[in-house]
């Protein structure tokens, strides 16, 4: 992957690094592991994706109004955990904040869920009207069987996320289509293919990616995979 979108490594600025993907790959497992390494390294900051646990609306409701309502919410998620890094941000400098989930896939779940033009419209405008604090999208990728048999292996297939339709293949084809869509008009992004890696070796390539990307050096570099993928190449 080209690097000449790596920003300077000198730079005071904090680094906002979002780990994104389609439900199932793994994302909030990655975010967490990550999470639980440097618990106690004040050099990172860490968000998760909302801040309420049980949301009131079942996300990927195949019911328009619902769906519309539950990316409403985790739209309104997302502007109060954005204003929390801004405060975070006006207070220090030179850390490296980590997000659980983009911004970006509120666009994309709501496309996904083929919501009424005039409220996908809706979502779109207030999504444009704020400044979100992000640098660089890290995006996990797999092929879609392997999502899904990751679904099944944890055990995820309650009843909510039955509600959430998560294991339909069809809608998960249809997001992985939308994420392609959107972020082919983003530059800084680091797709992953964790087809075949374990968590903790997604971790691992997360690590490289922050060495490169900034001033920070782990206790221990791990020599990275090859399973990086090129820009081009994914969104093709």
């Amino acid at each position: 992957m080209s690097k000449t979108f790596y920003r300077n490594k000198g730079s005071k600025d904090n680094l906002v690094l979002s780990i994104a993907g389609v439900h199932g790959i793994g994302k909030t497992t990655v975010f967490n592991l990550l999470k639980k390494i440097l618990k106690d390294n004040n050099k990172f900051k860490f968000f998760p994706e909302r801040y309420v646990k049980k949301p009131p609306f079942p996300f990927g409701s195949s019911d328009k109004q619902i769906g519309f309502r539950s990316e409403i919410h985790f739209l309104q998620q997302l502007i109060k955990r954005n204003q929390n890094i801004v405060n975070f941000d006006n207070n220090y400098n030179g850390r490296i904040i980590i997000l659980d989930r983009t911004p970006l896939c509120v666009l994309v779940y709501s496309k996904s869920l083929n919501l009424k033009e005039k409220d996908f419209a809706l979502i779109l405008d207030t999504y444009n009207s704020i400044k979100w604090k992000e640098d660089y999208i890290i995006y996990l990728t797999a092929e879609a069987d392997t999502i899904l048999k990751r679904i099944t292996q944890r055990g995820s297939l309650d009843k909510m996320r039955k509600e959430w339709n998560e294991d339909d293949k069809n809608y998960l084809l249809t997001i992985v289509s939308y994420y392609k869509q959107f972020l082919s008009t983003k530059t800084k992004i680091f797709p992953i293919n964790t087809n075949d890696l374990t968590s903790d070796e997604v971790v691992i390539e997360i690590k490289n990616i922050i060495t490169n990307l900034s001033d920070y050096t782990f206790e221990k570099l791990e020599q990275s995979s090859t399973t990086q993928m090129n820009l081009d190449e994914y969104l093709k």
